[in-house]
């Protein structure tokens, strides 16, 4: 059983910044011991590849968040008044 997450829009999408800085660090640190551990020297590429899948991943997670948010909402309040 999961419990509800009932953190409103800004603390989402504050939450987003911060999840895309650590992933993105993270890919990039852990690309660049994959560089320099296992390819005999250090190597730019893996660095770049782990920070972009980091930054893919945080990207897709605050989307979901963010989508999740805004479709559990009551479509009744959204609704633009005409004005004669």
């Amino acid at each position: 059983m999961s419990a509800t997450d009932t953190r409103d829009f800004e603390e989402r999408y504050s939450a987003c910044f911060i999840d895309f800085g650590l992933k993105t660090a993270a890919g990039l640190l852990i690309g660049s011991m994959m560089g320099s551990f296992f390819l005999r020297g250090f190597k730019k590429w893996p660095m770049y590849i782990g920070g972009g899948l980091g930054f893919g991943m945080a990207y897709t997670n605050c989307e979901n968040s963010l989508n999740h948010f805004l479709l559990s909402m009551d479509p009744k309040q959204c609704v633009i008044k005409k004005t004669a």
